[in-house]
This record gives structure tokens, C-alpha cells and sequence, in this order.
């Protein structure tokens, strides 16, 4: 069955309504803007409507797999309302404004410009809900004040700033809820025509959208798996699906909330062990705090391709870009790096894994983002989109800000990664490149993140003949070559941000 759209019409009576409108808040636990949409139906004795709008301006941008998570965190939704979440298909000011156009309308506040437009159009009350730290117990006196570099701004906030316990989770027992046909979750096929691709093995895990799968993960990685403990060790890993949390996608759609996550690693300090990794935790969550207040205070600026240096005009001339996805972009270096054929195993591995299954890990996110803007000097913003249709855990504020960060056009330190030396740091023994670059297998170890060095000869042993087997590179860039001049030094350095593609909990 398809959902109800628009067109339809569906008029019941203009009788008043409190709508809460779900966007990026889809749990019942935590969640400030429904707490207050389900208070204020109660105020004013009037019926309560949860409602969620399948969008096809943000549906049109998101990736099959993408898509499918969205749709099992809406079904899992509507389960827990007992099939009280009333959904259509369409914008979601047509649709109050028709159907319930004696409505009042509350949600959760998402300062980003679709978003802000969408909730200007609606005429809606909004409430802050997505952060770790609520905006109101920040200690700037406005965003104007926020530092624009993490560090600083962590060890304010750390310093000055508490986090609020979350709340009581939700319930429709206290409500009447509106009398009206509920519609029901579409089919895929109904929002993309593209296929869905089958599952990979390689997959790091089989993600599943909704509040009770994420609320499961939390659980699963850190108490009944015991992961949390070693969690900074194990970090920066490239396989598997317990190297890091992968909390992020129900994070991003808000299926799980940042607070939740704290109040667990806290119960988790005082029943087990409080150190550096279980800190760790909070501090990426921190970082997804930062992400989104830098957001809010350069609004637009995100999303220019000069950023938040200023050099491009603003205003209407914004509106003017037209920008890669949009127009069918083409350039051979974008589009190798899109496709996970530039010549470079590591990047090439950790876009084909992007590709397959909507996930990536942190550490390639940082480097195939230097890798695009700074080695091949392309518009950031093409992998800004290219990740914003993919990634299960695409969230707008990380990812832009994290794009724009890694280009250099923030004014803070441009952290260039060197592909070939981080895959020998990470990937030491090529495991990861060979998973996702099978046809260099049966390279050896010192070539498989440099093949391009591979004597004709070399290459046939190897079955990997460069240029027929395997792509070769996009571009000539100096090699990596490690110092041996330099003195060993035992001091160990205090850790700290050092910039790039933003680790915002993967």
C-alpha cells in the first residue's frame, strides 16, 4: 500500500488540533518537542495528531539504502505510538494547511535553511532537542560568541556547562488523538526508482532504522558486549561491527538521543570503569554538538563553496549556484573519486564501501574528503552531496560543517591528509584495501597502497596490471616516504582535536 499524498484531500472537520511533526526526533524517549506538543494539547484540551511527512524534497536526495532505514524508523514509530502516527507523502505545509488547517503545530527546532523555511511556512512552535548540551545552558552569551575551533569551545562548555538528565519517555495515554485516517507507511518503490542494492557481506553491520534497534545497539555495545571500556583503542578501526559504536544512523534520524547515550556511559562509569574511552564517548558527542552550534551561527555559509571565509558573494547570489549533483556535475577526478577508482587503494576502498553500503568509517571520511578537496582540488561541496545522498548517517550539520572544515574554508587549520601514509598507519596489513579492492589481493604487502610502483612483470605475477585490472592514479602526488632522521620522543603529547572531517560518533 502506498501513503496517502496530498492530493488526496482528506478534509476532517477544521475542528482544532495540536500536531507534533516529526522530522529529525523520531523516538518517544528524550524528546523535548513532543514532551511539549502533548503538554500543550493537554493545556488546551484539544486533540493530539503526531504526524510525519515523507518530504520528497529531502526523499529526492537520499540513496535506496538510505531510504530504507527512513522507512523502519517511521514503521518502528508508528508501532510505538500503536498506530496512532498519522503519515503522508508531500510538503508538510500543503498538507496542515489543508487537511487540518485549524491546527496548532509543534517540532523540533532545525536551524539549517530547508529545514528553517519549512518551519517559517508552517508557522510552528519549535523546541530545541538534538543536542548533547541544551542551547539555552550554553555559556556564550549568543552563538555570535561561540568559538569557531572545537577546542575552545569544548573547554568552555566542559568546564561551565551541564547536561541535563533526559527526559520521561513519551506516552499518548494522557491525549485523545485526532480522529482521522492514519494513511500508512509507503513502499520504496514509491519514493525512488532506483533499486535497492542486495546486502554486502562486507557490510560492518546490518543496520535496521527505529527507535528499538538503536535503543538495542546502545545496549548491545555497551553492556552486554562490554566494548565501551576499550573503545579509544579500538576507534579508528576499519572492519567489522564492533570497532566503534555505529551509533550515528539512529542518532541522525533521532531514533536514539545524545543524552540517552550519555546517561548510559554514566551508569556504565559507576558499575564498571570510568576512563579515557568511556570519556571519549562524550566527547564525540560533543564534537556532533559543536558541529550543529556552528551550523546555527553561520547558517548558510555551510553550504558556500567558499565557506565561512567570506570571499563569495551571499543572499540572492546564493540562491544562483547551481551545484554538482544538482546540474549532472561531470569531471573525471570527481567522478573517480565518486566511484572508488582512483588509482589510491585507500580511498578507492572506502568509497566502494560507501557505495555498497551506506557507511564509511571515520578514519576514511577523513581522508577521501582531504583526498577530493585537496589533492584533486574539487568543489568540496560535490562530496558534501555525494555523502548527503549515501550515508546512512547523514546528518546536515556534521556532514557540511565536516566537509567544509576539511576544505580549508573555515579559517581554521587545513589538516591535509596523506592518503598512502594513513593506510599504512590503519590499514598496515592491507586487510581492509584487499576487502574492498579484491583484484589487489595478490599484490604484495610494500605495493598494495602504492601498486602504480609494480614492475610490468610484478604486476602480472600480482594478476593487477595497472590500467586494465585496476585504475591508474587520477593523479601523481609525492610519495609518501617516513623519516628516520627524526629523534623518538617520550613525552607524550596531551590529546587534542587536530581538525579535518569532524569524529562525530560513528
Amino acid at each position: 500500500m502506498s501513503a496517502l499524498s496530498a492530493s488526496k484531500g482528506l478534509h476532517v472537520a477544521h475542528k482544532a488540533v495540536t500536531i507534533h511533526l516529526f522530522r529529525y526526533d523520531l523516538r518517544l524517549h528524550d524528546n523535548p518537542a513532543l514532551t511539549a506538543s502533548i503538554a500543550a494539547a493537554q493545556k488546551t484540551s484539544t486533540p493530539f495528531l503526531p504526524l510525519y511527512v515523507f518530504d520528497p524534497a529531502q526523499t529526492s536526495k537520499a540513496s535506496p539504502s538510505r531510504l530504507k532505514f527512513l522507512l523502519e524508523s517511521v514503521s518502528d514509530l508508528r508501532s510505538s505510538l500503536s498506530d496512532n502516527l498519522c503519515i503522508r507523502v508531500g510538503d508538510p505545509a500543503t498538507i496542515i494547511k489543508s487537511e487540518f488547517p485549524n491546527s496548532n503545530v509543534h517540532l523540533q527546532s532545525e536551524p539549517c535553511r530547508d529545514e528553517r523555511l519549512a518551519s517559517l511556512a508552517l508557522d510552528a512552535t519549535e523546541h530545541w532537542g538534538s543536542t548533547l548540551y541544551d542551547l539555552s545552558d550554553l555559556p556564550f552569551s549568543s552563538l555570535s560568541e561561540m568559538p569557531d575551533v572545537f577546542t575552545p569551545f569544548r573547554t568552555k562548555v566542559e568546564k561551565n556547562s551541564g547536561i541535563r538528565p533526559p527526559l520521561s519517555t513519551c506516552s499518548l495515554s494522557s491525549v485523545s488523538v485526532h480522529d482521522c485516517d492514519k494513511g500508512s507507511v509507503p513502499e520504496l518503490s514509491s519514493l525512488t526508482s532506483s533499486p535497492l542494492p542486495p546486502t554486502d557481506p562486507r557490510s560492518v553491520l546490518n543496520f535496521v532504522g527505529g527507535e528499538s534497534a538503536g535503543l538495542a545497539r546502545v545496549n548491545e555495545y555497551i553492556f552486554k558486549l562490554d566494548l565501551l571500556k576499550n573503545y579509544f583503542n579500538t576507534r579508528n578501526g576499519l572492519i567489522g561491527p564492533n570497532y566503534s559504536t555505529k551509533f550515528s544512523p539512529w542518532l541522525a534520524l533521532g531514533c536514539i538521543s545524545p543524552r540517552h547515550v550519555a546517561s548510559q556511559v554514566t551508569k556504565y562509569e559507576k558499575a564498571s570503569v570510568s576512563n579515557k574511552s568511556t570519556y571519549w564517548l562524550i566527547f564525540e558527542l560533543l564534537v556532533r554538538d559543536f558541529c550543529k552550534y556552528f551550523a546555527v551561527k553561520h547558517v548558510d555559509e555551510i553550504f558556500m563553496l567558499d565557506g565561512t571565509l567570506g570571499r563569495q558573494a551571499h543572499g540572492s547570489h546564493h540562491n544562483s549556484i547551481k551545484w554538482g549533483l544538482d546540474v549532472g556535475y561531470s569531471n573525471s577526478k570527481a567522478e573517480a573519486w565518486k566511484e572508488g577508482r582512483t588509482g589510491f587503494p585507500f580511498v578507492d576502498a572506502n568509497m566502494r564501501e560507501l557505495n555498497a553500503t551506506g557507511f564509511m568509517s571515520n578514519r576514511g571520511r577523513q581522508n577521501v574528503a582531504s583526498f577530493l578537496a585537496l589533492d584533486l582540488n574539487q568543489d568540496w561541496r560535490y562530496g558534501a552531496e555525494w555523502f548527503e545522498h549515501k550515508l546512512l548517517d547523514y546528518d546536515i550539520y556534521s556532514n557540511w560543517v565536516s566537509w567544509c572544515m576539511a576544505a580549508g574554508m573555515t579559517g581554521g587549520r587545513v589538516n591535509k591528509f596523506n592518503v598512502v601514509k594513513q593506510a599504512k598507519d590503519y590499514d598496515p596489513e592491507g586487510e581492509y584495501v584487499k576487502l574492498w579492492c579484491p583484484e589487489l589481493k595478490d599484490v604484495p604487502k610494500e605495493y598494495i597502497f602504492e601498486p602504480w610502483k609494480m614492475s610490468k612483470d610484478a604486476q602480472e605475477r600480482a594478476g593487477c596490471r595497472i590500467g586494465v585490472d585496476y585504475p591508474e592514479r587520477v593523479k601523481e602526488m609525492k610519495v609518501f616516504q617516513p623519516r628516520t632522521d627524526r629523534p623518538k620522543k617520550d613525552k607524550k603529547k596531551k590529546e587534542k582535536y587536530k581538525g579535518g572531517f569532524y569524529k562525530t560518533i560513528g
